[in-house]
């Protein structure tokens, strides 16, 4: 049932993953702090944990519908990633019972590793757009939400010596501990590498020493990890 009372992410048997962060901003006339824009972070969030390490932030199955938890299972695989990503809210829009949230997401200060010998695979580079649509509960009507709590989902230990360095999620994951999506449910999301203009205005000004795009290549980057874990940047505004 949607809102149901979870156990916080301290009270949940930590899985093994490289540290991740998130670093928001917002357009003008967005406040990150507000209770919609807190339900949209906790989403994007939640939804790269899950897919990653298979742990997220409390009330997330029961804000998503079937088909995209289904899509998020299935892309389980032995990369997993550590790094801090970037994301810009560039519009918020909430009419009747439907929030409409368009993103810039950078992920310059990723990197993916083999999960079980820690070989690095690569490093993110994509500036890439985003869009997730969301819908009160009531009006999702008929789609189905999620059925299990990907918030106390167990992924097996690694193996034996954990080569790959893995970290538990509990030593690194700052997130909310209380339900934030309210009555949200994420109904749609798709994303586009591409670059409209003010989502690389806003990367220049996160990384003014980096021009776009000929200097922005995995090769060229200057903190690049030669084995994990791999660096990862205080989160904001954090929860």
């Amino acid at each position: 049932m949607l809102g149901a009372k979870e156990e916080p992410l301290s009270a949940v048997q930590p899985t093994l993953g490289y540290p991740r962060s998130w670093i928001w901003s917002a357009a003008p006339g967005v406040s990150l702090q507000s209770a919609d824009a807190s339900a949209a972070r906790a989403w994007v969030e939640s939804s790269d944990l899950f897919q990653n390490i298979r742990v997220s932030y409390p009330g997330f199955a029961e804000a998503t519908t079937q088909s995209i938890m289904d899509g998020l299972v299935g892309a389980d695989n032995p990369t997993k990633i550590g790094g801090t990503d970037r994301v810009l809210i560039r519009s918020l829009t909430v009419s009747n019972d439907e929030m409409r949230v368009r993103f810039c997401v950078v992920s310059w200060d990723t990197f993916y590793f083999n999960g079980s010998t820690g070989d690095f695979v690569g490093a993110g580079f994509d500036l890439s757009t985003s869009e997730l649509l969301m819908r009160r509960g009531a009006a999702v009507g008929s789609v189905i939400r999620g059925k299990t709590s990907p918030g106390r989902t167990v992924q097996p230990a690694a193996p034996a010596g954990n080569p790959g360095h893995l970290v538990p999620s509990t030593s690194w994951l700052k997130g909310p501990t209380t339900n934030v999506f309210a009555d949200w449910v994420a109904t749609w999301r798709d994303s586009d590498i591409k670059t409209p203009a003010d989502c690389v205005a806003w990367f220049k000004r996160s990384h003014p020493g980096l021009n776009y795009p000929t200097g922005y290549t995995a090769e060229k980057r200057p903190n690049r990890p030669a084995a994990p874990p791999p660096p990862t940047l205080p989160a904001s505004p954090g929860w």
